[in-house]
């Protein structure tokens, strides 16, 4: 029987630290103020924030050491569905500091635990025994970890009928094409690192989204702009370009894990592609001026919804 739930998969989990001071200073103490610590990781925001905009989500992820049990107490806390897979391995902690007198973030990502074989087998029999409607694989892959295990989950998955969103990078991305995922969202560099030029005009980078789409690699293909906005193409012919007005980036954390909880929860409640699309836009743009990682303001979601501009391709 297939679930209703919406489920999102986060390889490389963190438990995230936020703080400010007032000067990052060289060769010396910068005392800081710590302003949240928060579950992280790309699958686990995503499904928090569906959660919150209403939709029944579950994360799974590998948990290991103080750090993991932490990162499932937070979750605990905020009442957030979830399976944590046990590993011997410890799981991460980040930071971002940001400097108030130049009113820059500075975001500091560690590497991510190890997994045995015999635990990547757990995550995937785990994620895959929901035989969700839509399944999120959300984040990196850590070094030395296999680069084919979301392909091999996409292909699972998409023989049970489950549509696989992406949202990874390096030869996780490049090795998740072309094996029957509904969706892959990619920033410019990630996108350029297929082959493509990163400077390409939008027309041109529709172009070369197109070339992607017809070779098979994914149904619909996104690429976030470096500045606000994105790009749609799909395979039913849809070519869309979405772009946000200019604003004052408080902080990138989350921001494109926003864009894709927005996007797979309109997708998930049966908005149209290019509805959900939009919102993902505006929930991206809502982010960059929050601080921490996650996508509080669901009434400024609405109205930015209607601040982005919409321009066919």
């Amino acid at each position: 029987m297939r679930s209703s739930k919406v489920v999102t998969f986060t390889m490389n989990p963190a438990v995230d630290l936020f703080g400010e001071t007032e000067q990052i200073f060289d060769d010396s103490k910068s005392r800081c103020r710590q302003t949240a610590l928060t579950p992280g990781g790309g699958g686990i925001n995503v499904a928090r924030n569906m959660r919150r905009m209403g939709s029944d989500t579950i994360a799974v992820f590998p948990a290991g050491g103080p750090n993991g049990d932490y990162l499932t107490q937070l979750l605990d806390d905020d009442q957030q569905a979830y399976e944590a897979i046990p590993i011997a391995a410890h799981t991460r902690q980040n930071f971002a500091i940001t400097d108030n007198s130049r009113e820059v973030m500075h975001h500091f990502v560690f590497p991510g635990p190890q997994l045995t074989e015999s635990e990547l087998r757990s995550c995937r029999q785990a994620l895959l025994r929901y035989r969700a409607n839509y399944i999120v694989l959300s984040g990196s892959l850590g070094d030395g970890m296999p680069q084919d295990f979301y392909a091999k989950i996409t292909e699972e998955a998409n023989g049970q009928g489950s549509k696989v969103l992406l949202d990874t990078s390096g030869p996780a991305l490049s090795q998740s094409l072309y094996n029957g995922a509904y969706l892959a969202k990619l920033n410019r560099k990630e996108f350029a690192s297929l082959g493509y030029a990163e400077d390409a005009s939008i027309n041109e980078l529709r172009q070369q989204m197109q070339d992607l789409i017809d070779r098979g690699a994914v149904d619909v293909l996104i690429v976030t702009l470096n500045r606000g906005g994105a790009v749609l193409v799909s395979n039913q012919g849809d070519a869309c370009y979405i772009s946000a007005p200019q604003v004052h980036i408080v902080s990138h954390v989350g921001a494109g894990d926003s864009f894709m909880s927005a996007l797979a929860h309109y997708l998930h409640q049966g908005e149209s592609l290019l509805t959900a699309f939009r919102y993902g836009v505006a929930a991206a743009y809502v982010t960059v001026q929050c601080a921490g990682n996650q996508l509080e303001d669901l009434a400024w979601l609405q109205r930015a919804f209607d601040e982005v501009e919409e321009q066919q391709l």
